[in-house]
């Protein structure tokens, strides 16, 4: 065989190989909407990509650098299908959802003008920091890597602090809320 047929012959073994890899970390997506084999597929172009750029010479397992790359093509790819926007990376805390009028079940436009508010308010409760992260990710649409790149950050440190964020949100929002009672509702 010629070499580039013997490079192409190992290349698709090493792919088929980690198949496996790829439909296991595939099933901890499958809980969602998407198709799990939607799911393996986006894996798989991960996998792909993964076994095309790895270099044996930098020391590492395969596994260990196919591993994020094929998390980041699943992720990817349901960023990308997710109805009315961008899927947060860390989960999906229902905090982020769009809060849009026309979305199932929010026919009601003051419900919805009261889910802004609630957000607002909550929003406001986060450190400066926190609030523009969240602000850049959810309402710019910027990945965690263009957020750090912009404050001068790590990818890592930006992922934290929005998960933490979240999370702050979230407990926010699952507070009982005061409701105004007008002077018709009192009557």
């Amino acid at each position: 065989m010629p070499p580039t047929a013997e490079r192409e012959a190992a290349r698709h073994r090493e792919i088929e190989r980690h198949v496996p890899l790829v439909r296991a970390l595939a099933r901890r997506y499958a809980r969602g909407a998407e198709p799990y084999d939607d799911l393996v597929q986006a894996g798989c172009l991960g996998l792909i990509a993964a076994v095309d750029r790895w270099d044996a010479a930098r020391g590492s397992s395969f596994e260990a650098y196919a591993v994020p790359t094929i998390h980041g093509a699943i992720r990817h790819h349901l960023r990308d299908r997710a109805p009315g926007g961008r899927a947060p990376r860390t989960g999906a805390p229902p905090v982020l959802t769009p809060l849009e009028d026309d979305l199932p079940g929010r026919e009601d436009p003051i419900a919805a003008a009261d889910d802004r508010l609630a957000l607002a308010l909550a929003m406001r409760r986060l450190p400066v920091r926190e609030r523009r992260i969240v602000a850049l990710a959810f309402y710019g649409d910027r990945s965690s890597r263009a957020i750090a790149r912009d404050l001068g950050l790590s990818q890592v440190h930006v992922s934290r602090l929005l998960r933490s964020a979240l999370g702050r949100l979230e407990v926010c929002l699952a507070e009982p809320r005061h409701e105004v009672v007008g002077a018709e509702d009192a009557a």
